[in-house]
């Protein structure tokens, strides 16, 4: 723990974890917030799903071209344009009024995180090299816990007490005071390697380590907008009006979760992690199959923060040992565009599925696709060490 705590004292890394959390914390505000707040105006589950899912389903887009501008033109630039977009977005929600505004402000908001999670997660992954750069991924991922699980746990609190407007403001003023300190005190990081090692996007894309991670990611990136979107709605059909039971949870799970997950990925190895991760969410979905209490919100926050906690940042940490540095934030790009995928389809299509089955059924369709994910990253990379085990072998 002494060593990891040590990357603290490196100013480049002290720059993007303070502006890291104060964006996460920002711009997740509203996450738990938006569908109650969107029901209240009197949206249906389909339209919440659509404004929803217009956040991932815009920064897909253009994912993969922001990852290789991070690879040509540095990772800092496009962390600054990521935040202005933010702040953009957020403010526009002091004037939103039906769903198109809805919608193009989600649409922005896309954008958005695809300049700054790309630059973000590639920026943290270059700082040092061998035990100071897992150090700094680590650590990075948990300014990431520790800013989403505050926000999710604070939101409702928030909400309730000061108003809608308020909580914009406050995501708004975050968000400002991250870019002030990404462009007055941080610099770019330089990119070791040299560019004519850079390959082509789909060869990267084709990568099996690519191909594993994006179906994994694909599948917790999907059940994480479902529960996210569609938790508080089903709790409150539940008559549980007080939902942020499974937010507080989540956050203790996901925050503590960070504090081990390096003693897992070394005893279980990174691969092995990942797939025994997606299996505890997966176990949270099949809670959230039973009649939703408050013990089921708890229970169902605290495994999904678990599992979620140790995904991300174990599937961040099998491509930076495993992509060249000049294919890194092409390959991250992709990791997060797989992410985009599935919080786009999950709340564009489970809206549907709420307003015509059933909450019952949005679960199950959600546990079904995380278990696809989950197959999918074993299968591939479990191909990949036959592969790599043969050519040991005949060495």
């Amino acid at each position: 723990m002494v060593k990891l705590l040590a990357i603290f004292t490196n100013r480049q890394f002290q720059n993007i974890a303070l502006s890291h959390f104060s964006t996460t914390l920002g711009m997740n505000l509203l996450i738990p917030i938006l569908p109650v707040f969107l029901q209240s105006k009197g949206f249906a589950e389909t339209q919440i799903g659509l404004i929803m899912g217009a956040t991932a389903a815009s920064a897909l887009f253009i994912r993969p071209w922001v990852g290789v501008q991070v690879d040509t033109r540095g990772s800092r630039p496009l962390i600054l344009v990521g935040q202005l977009l933010l702040m953009l977005s957020m403010i526009g929600f002091l004037w939103a009024t039906n769903f198109l505004s809805f919608f193009m402000l989600r649409v922005l908001f896309g954008f958005a995180l695809a300049f700054y999670g790309t630059g973000a997660v590639t920026f943290a992954s270059s700082i040092g090299t061998g035990e100071t750069n897992s150090n700094s991924i680590a650590m990075y991922t948990l300014t990431t816990m520790i800013g989403l699980g505050m926000s999710m746990s604070l939101a409702q609190v928030a909400f309730d007490t000061f108003g809608f407007l308020t909580l914009v403001s406050m995501g708004f003023v975050l968000i400002g005071l991250a870019f002030g300190v990404m462009r007055f005190r941080a610099h770019s990081v330089k990119m070791s390697g040299n560019s004519s090692q850079r390959v082509p996007f789909l060869v990267v894309l084709k990568a099996r380590t690519v191909l594993a991670t994006l179906f994994c990611q694909f599948g917790a990136s999907f059940s994480f907008g479902a529960v996210f979107t569609f938790v508080p709605l089903a709790a409150l059909d539940c008559g549980i009006q007080f939902y942020s039971l499974f937010f507080i949870a989540f956050a203790v799970s996901v925050i503590g979760s960070r504090f081990f997950v390096q003693q897992v990925n070394e005893l279980f190895g990174l691969e092995k992690a990942s797939v025994y991760a997606g299996v505890i969410m997966i176990v949270a979905l099949v809670l959230l199959l039973v009649k939703i209490s408050a013990i089921i919100l708890v229970c169902a926050g605290l495994l999904f923060g678990l599992g979620f906690g140790i995904v991300f940042p174990s599937l961040v940490l099998i491509l930076v040992q495993r992509i060249s540095q000049t294919n890194r934030g092409t390959a991250l790009g992709i990791l997060i565009a797989a992410g985009d995928i599935g919080n786009a389809c999950s709340t564009a299509i489970l809206g549907g599925v709420a307003e015509h089955f059933g909450y019952f059924a949005l679960f199950l369709t959600t546990a079904f696709i995380l278990v696809l994910g989950v197959y999918g990253f074993y299968r591939i990379i479990s191909k990949e060490f036959a592969v790599h085990s043969h050519v040991v072998a005949h060495s």
